[in-house]
């Protein structure tokens, strides 16, 4: 960076502090040190977007490229926890063979139900899929617009969007649930 340029403090404080941001990540959240480049480029992009915003009425360049830095690594940690992204449900290699008690292998979805991490097998969501459409199928619009939506919304929002009440809509679902458990699916509900 030239001298001319009014944020002098990224030739050295904030390039210094990315690195040691990103050796502090290693470890944690599931980051390697094969990361670590990444995770510079990443804070230091974000850090050159944001200084055109940079106010020196406001605060001091140190303090403004800190406050920046920290709020990127909350991002990227909030992003590495995201659901399918979650580092900590990856609890094996594909390449894991996987016993039982006997030392029998035993498949990867055995394993997830057995250890919890699923709560069916697949075969048991896809006859479950199939039965909560066959009930769907059957229901009055409005019921089903409701159910649709409840996928979605909260009753709050429902009530707010279509202009009626949160006790009517109540007992739509109070109706919806007794359709569904005369159907057999009460334990899903």
């Amino acid at each position: 960076m030239g001298s001319d340029n009014r944020f002098d403090a990224l030739d050295g404080y904030a390039l210094n502090l990315i690195k040691y941001k990103a050796r502090q990540l290693v470890g944690k959240a599931g980051f390697t040190p094969s990361d670590r480049d990444d995770l510079e480029q990443e804070m230091l992009l974000d850090l050159l977007q944001r200084l055109p915003k940079y106010d020196p009425d406001r605060a001091g360049a140190r303090t403004f490229i800190a406050r920046v830095v920290a709020h990127k690594i909350a991002d990227i940690i909030l992003a590495r926890k995201a659901g399918m992204r979650d580092f900590r449900i990856c609890f094996c290699s594909l390449d894991d063979h996987l016993e039982d008690e006997e030392g029998g292998l035993i498949a990867l979805e055995e394993y997830l139900v057995r250890t919890g991490k699923l709560a069916r097998p697949v075969s048991d969501r896809h006859d479950l899929f199939i039965d909560i459409h066959k009930v769907m199928a059957r229901l009055p619009p409005k019921l089903r617009e409701l159910c649709r939506r409840l996928k979605t919304e909260t009753v709050a929002e429902i009530a707010r969007d279509t202009g009626v009440s949160r006790a009517v809509i109540y007992e739509s679902i109070t109706k919806l649930r007794a359709i569904f458990e005369d159907a057999g699916l009460r334990e899903y509900l």
